[in-house]
């Protein structure tokens, strides 16, 4: 039982680390959520989804860990290298790897501030790495886990240690998701059961229950 706080703990060290940054933004809706293949333990990949969370804008996330094989692949088949993140935009028609290209995109076409720690340039990136240490790279590899036929839907916002938790299964277990980042506890909604579970423990425990192979 004592696993939960200390998991939780290194979260919030995550956030601060990232002075904040990922807060929700008003939320913004497109006629169809762009689309985000990246993974939870890439620091590059934290920039692309602090612009997302900032921007408020709901994005289908298309997990993509080390030794992944549902979506990993598709990346160097639709863009042409295996690189993370990688951002289609259905509604502009545009595609995009590099990180600081997405957070600038996704401000300039979806709103949102910047944050304070993405205009700090080497600082940025080792603050991204030191966080991506301080969750012992949580997210960042494949675990076995069966494919939902539908989406999930999960809400909390990037900087939300809460959140990041429920976020770092969902990366492991290559489960797709619509991400909207807003404030609040973290919900995840799944179509494909019905259920609506509240709370980042709640949500790892249905997470693994359901899905875990």
């Amino acid at each position: 039982m004592i696993f939960y706080p200390l998991n939780l703990a290194a979260s919030f060290i995550a956030s601060v680390l990232r002075f904040g940054a990922g807060a929700p933004g008003a939320p913004t809706e497109a006629a169809a959520p762009p689309v985000l293949y990246e993974f939870e333990g890439c620091p590059f990949c934290r920039v692309a989804r602090e612009a997302v969370s900032e921007a408020g804008i709901a994005v289908l996330v298309r997990p993509c860990p080390k030794g992944g094989t549902r979506f990993r692949p598709d990346v160097a088949r639709l863009g042409g290298k295996a690189q993370f993140p990688y951002l289609i935009d259905p509604n502009t028609d545009q595609k995009m790897y590099e990180s600081a290209n997405i957070a600038r995109y996704l401000t300039k076409t979806y709103g949102g501030a910047r944050p304070f720690i993405q205009w700090t340039g080497p600082v940025n990136l080792f603050s991204s790495q030191f966080s991506m240490l301080a969750r012992a790279m949580a997210g960042t590899f494949r675990t076995k886990s069966r494919a939902p036929e539908k989406p999930l839907e999960f809400i909390g916002a990037e900087r939300d240690p809460r959140a990041r938790l429920v976020k770092e299964l969902l990366s492991s277990m290559e489960i797709e998701y619509l991400w909207r980042p807003q404030r609040g506890a973290p919900v995840l909604n799944d179509p494909n059961t019905g259920a609506s579970v509240v709370g980042a423990r709640e949500s790892r425990r249905y997470l693994k229950e359901t899905y875990r192979s």
